[in-house]
């Protein structure tokens, strides 16, 4: 992942020539950050994971060898949708004795942790796919948990694994969340955005949507797959800014390009006889008014088609 970029102790850089007002210096005209105390790097853009795995990577040599990446660290380094709030502190499971423990950026838990909970990412320690997808799912509010449980389904972690692994720490904080997340997630659901919506939905009582729906035309060619369907409707639901992993620009493709395919594709899909309820992330997090407007739309729907 980052493993290429270079991280520098102060003691490095002194031997390498600088003084401390070089240092500072270069901190201030943004040529060096300082991604913790004590640890300096060349300034690179990144996006939030990448910064909190280099945040990992210059805490780790720091602390007991014995202590394992659990929490938001391994959800990063596993590929799991981590709210970017947490994402400002490394999070590790204490193996040895000892209590837990917490400063500016690093959280270590005190909690029963065995061998098989245990795997390795890049040369880091870090808790399996389903032990970190419970810590995670039984830590963060339901609809972030259900983010979670979504993501590491659609990894490939198998639902009864995860079930088990909550069974098997009876007493944890968090467990009953966790539970419900876990049996409410679903793999379809391909981004933070989907998931949060999903719960919102529900909670507020609509009718449960079709996932990835493919909407066919009238030729029986598929012109798009949306992210929600009530298909007896003739309604879709999409949500914008959906953090797809690159998929609205892609290498080669302009702000422009992405525009205009979004708008042939909208018209395909009421050229086949859909009307589409769009929101956005602000809307995925406020049930009400997602509530509403998704209500507003099958209403309508209702009345158009007689039902």
């Amino acid at each position: 992942m980052l493993d290429n970029q270079p991280m520098f102790t102060h003691a490095q850089l002194v031997a390498h020539g600088l003084s401390d007002s070089d240092i500072r210096a270069r901190l201030a005209s943004g040529a060096l950050t300082r991604i913790r105390r004590g640890v300096y790097c060349p300034a690179i853009h990144l996006d939030p994971v990448d910064e909190h795995i280099r945040l990992v990577r210059a805490t780790v040599p720091g602390v007991s060898p014995s202590n394992v990446l659990s929490h938001q660290s391994a959800g990063c380094l596993l590929g799991l949708p981590v709210p970017r709030r947490q994402l400002g502190v490394v999070s590790m499971t204490r193996r040895s004795g000892g209590h837990g423990s917490s400063r500016r950026q690093l959280r270590v838990h005190n909690t029963p942790l065995p061998d098989d909970e245990v795997t390795t990412v890049d040369d880091l320690q870090v808790t399996t796919l389903s032990r970190t997808t419970f810590d995670l799912s039984r830590t963060l509010e339901y609809p972030h948990a259900v983010a979670v449980c979504d993501g590491a389904l659609r990894e490939g972690l198998e639902r009864q694994d995860l079930l088990g692994v909550i069974d098997r720490h009876k007493g944890r904080h968090g467990r009953a969340r966790a539970r419900m997340a876990a049996e409410f997630a679903d793999p379809r659901a391909e981004s933070p955005a989907e998931s949060l919506s999903r719960v919102q939905l529900a909670l507020h009582g609509l009718p449960a949507p079709d996932l990835q729906f493919p909407v066919i035309n009238a030729d029986g060619i598929q012109v798009a797959r949306t992210d929600f369907a009530w298909p007896e409707l003739r309604l879709v639901g999409e949500v914008d800014g959906k953090w797809k992993y690159g998929e609205l620009l892609r290498p080669g493709r302009t702000a422009e390009t992405a525009i205009m395919e979004e708008k042939r594709r909208e018209a395909d899909i009421r050229d086949a006889g859909y009307w589409i309820v769009r929101w956005n992330w602000s809307l995925a997090l406020n049930g009400e008014e997602l509530a509403r407007r998704v209500w507003r739309a099958i209403r309508q729907q209702r009345r158009l088609l007689g039902i």
